[in-house]
This record gives C-alpha cells, structure tokens and sequence, in this order.
C-alpha cells in the first residue's frame, strides 16, 4: 500500500453533521478497498482563491491514509457521485 493525501471540500452552507456523515462514507470508501485512514483533519469554513459553482467559500477536509488502486477508484467514485463536494485532490505523499 502506497500513502496517499487526499483533500476536498464542500459546500460552505453543509451542516456539521451531513459533513461528519460526508466524511464517513470517504473512510468507508477508503477502508472497505483494504485501505487504513492515518488522519483525518476537519479545516473549517475557508476563502476560495477563487468562485467555484458560483461559491467564494468551502468546507475543507483533508484525510490522510493508506490505500491500494482500488481504494482510490473507489474514493474518486464517492466524490463524483456527492453533489456536495465542489472539488477534490489526491496525491502520493512523500516518504
């Protein structure tokens, strides 16, 4: 397994607890593909450098963990299927 970071955030107005249930189906979707969740960090509300759909602010999350191929095609499907997230990133950390 490879340590990945994967960072995405949402749209400003989410409740915390539809962002808590958000973020349990992104460690499900990590953990069920044989993944492990290292850390996972709650950003808060911050600016965007700039609008996206139309937002100046967004909810960020960033999750770092250790996960196979399948793990990450899951976790993109995820996000692609939540409307909710506006954008997202995940990169090889380095070693």
């Amino acid at each position: 397994m490879k340590p990945y970071e994967t960072l995405f955030f949402t749209e400003p107005g989410i409740e915390d607890t539809a962002l808590d249930t958000l973020v349990g189906k992104v460690e499900n979707a990590i953990t069920k593909n044989g993944g492990q969740i290292e850390k996972i960090d709650k950003w808060g509300r911050r600016p965007l450098a700039y609008p996206v759909e139309k937002h100046v602010e967004g909810s960020y999350v960033l999750v770092n963990f250790q996960g196979t191929g399948e793990a990450l095609k899951e976790l993109e499907r995820t996000y692609l299927i939540n409307q909710t997230i506006l954008r997202f990133m995940t990169t090889v950390r380095g070693q």
